[in-house]
């Protein structure tokens, strides 16, 4: 005999991170409302292409800052690499070489570009479920019928 059991789904399988253009750059494709989604553990901030939320703006250093998240989705850290321009984390507080926890619903500024730390729990209701349209049918005609 075969059993076979559903994998249980965590808290951190049910929450997404993301960083979202508040104020940003057209002219460098720094829309306002550009989402990056973020992973747990490091998540580099900058110009390069290698970064995970990259910025084109030339205010932003190549590698800028790091955003880093912890492996339950709960707690988040930003550390400046030492950037000209530093880390702004709203409303007054200036990053230089140094690293500041943050929570969920905190603006960052990098160089010119303004950004919002989200964090955001997903339940069941809000997932979305593949329906086979025929069965759907046949629920609709039975409901119909009574």
């Amino acid at each position: 005999m075969v059993i076979f059991r559903k994998k249980k789904e965590t808290d951190e399988s049910k929450r997404i991170v993301q960083l979202t253009i508040v104020q940003g750059n057209n002219d460098t494709d720094d829309n306002p409302g550009k989402v990056f989604n973020l992973h747990p553990g490091n998540n580099l901030i900058g110009r390069d292409s290698f970064c995970e939320v990259v910025l084109n703006s030339g205010t932003v250093s190549r590698r800028h800052a790091n955003l880093k998240v912890s492996y339950d989705k709960k707690k988040f850290s930003v550390i400046d690499f030492g950037s000209a321009n530093g880390v702004i984390i709203k409303p007054s507080t200036i990053l230089k070489k140094g690293k500041m926890f943050i929570k969920s619903g905190d603006e960052i500024q990098v160089g010119e570009i303004l950004l919002k730390l989200l964090a955001i729990d997903q339940d069941k209701a809000h997932q979305t479920e593949a329906i086979d349209i025929k069965d759907l049918l046949v629920q609709l005609k039975d409901k119909n019928q009574k």
